[in-house]
This record gives C-alpha cells, sequence and structure tokens, in this order.
C-alpha cells in the first residue's frame, strides 16, 4: 500500500505530490486534480491513500484506492 500527499507550493502556484513518484520522490502539477488523478493512476495496483490538503494547508479530502485485482499483468500470453 502506498501513501501519497498533495500540497500547495505558494512560490510557484503548483500543486506537489509526495510519494513513491518521481526521481526525487515528488512531481509538481498545475492542480490539485491532476496530482489525485496521477496518484490514482500510481497506486492503481498496490491500494493506497492520498492526502490532499488545500491551498492554506488544511486537510480537504482523503481518497483511498483499493488495488486493482482485475488487471491483466498476471496473464502470460503465449508466444508465437
Amino acid at each position: 500500500m502506498t501513501h501519497f500527499t498533495v500540497r500547495f507550493q505558494p512560490w510557484d502556484s503548483s500543486w506537489l505530490l509526495s510519494g513513491p513518484v518521481g526521481a526525487n520522490g515528488a512531481l509538481r502539477f498545475k492542480t490539485a486534480r491532476e496530482a489525485a488523478s496521477y496518484a490514482q493512476w500510481a497506486a492503481k495496483n498496490t491500494g493506497g491513500t492520498i492526502k490532499v490538503f488545500d491551498a492554506r494547508g488544511n486537510p480537504f479530502k482523503t481518497i483511498e484506492i483499493a488495488p486493482d485485482v482485475s488487471s491483466e499483468d498476471g496473464f502470460v500470453l503465449p508466444s508465437v
């Protein structure tokens, strides 16, 4: 299970996604929605939580992602 945090960065008006992403464990986005969407995509296999804070730093929302057990990553297709 992975944990992500989305926080506003006032000095450059971006949203910082922290967690197991990017080379330094953080990625910047123009909107909080984009950051949360990327975190949902990153957590689809293992599941996880995303804590989103508003522009003032107050907790806004916690999103829980269930692991996707229906993915076809585990199936091996025969080679032709």
